[in-house]
């Protein structure tokens, strides 16, 4: 990461304050940026403070730190569980077809 003003890393900071600008930064990153749900809650960590994020997920700063340093990997609930916690964000899983003009009928719904 570029040295920046020290100023403007606590302007950015100061901007995850806001829970809609959280919440948008993030589900921005997974939707618009093609990044993981694990990449862009690291992107979303460094950007809004370790400190600040440790303490809305209720969490140690060295267990945030090892996430961010891949030193620790989360698993699907715990990451779920912090941003519940942190953003008011949950995981959901969908199955799509990934090709939506085919019409398949259920064999099962047949007479």
């Amino acid at each position: 990461m570029a040295n920046r003003h020290k100023d403007f890393n606590e302007l950015i900071a100061s901007q995850f304050e806001d829970l809609e600008f959280s919440k948008a930064y993030i589900t921005n990153l997974i939707n618009e940026e093609d990044m993981s749900l694990e990449e862009a809650l690291r992107e979303t960590i460094i950007s809004m403070g370790l400190q600040a994020f440790a303490d809305k997920s209720d969490l140690s700063i060295q267990y945030v730190s090892d996430f961010v340093k891949k030193r620790r990997k989360f698993s699907t609930d715990t990451v779920n569980k912090y941003l519940q916690r942190a953003f008011q964000l949950e995981i959901k899983f969908s199955v799509e077809s990934i090709n939506p003009q085919t019409n398949y009928e259920s064999p099962i719904s047949r007479n």
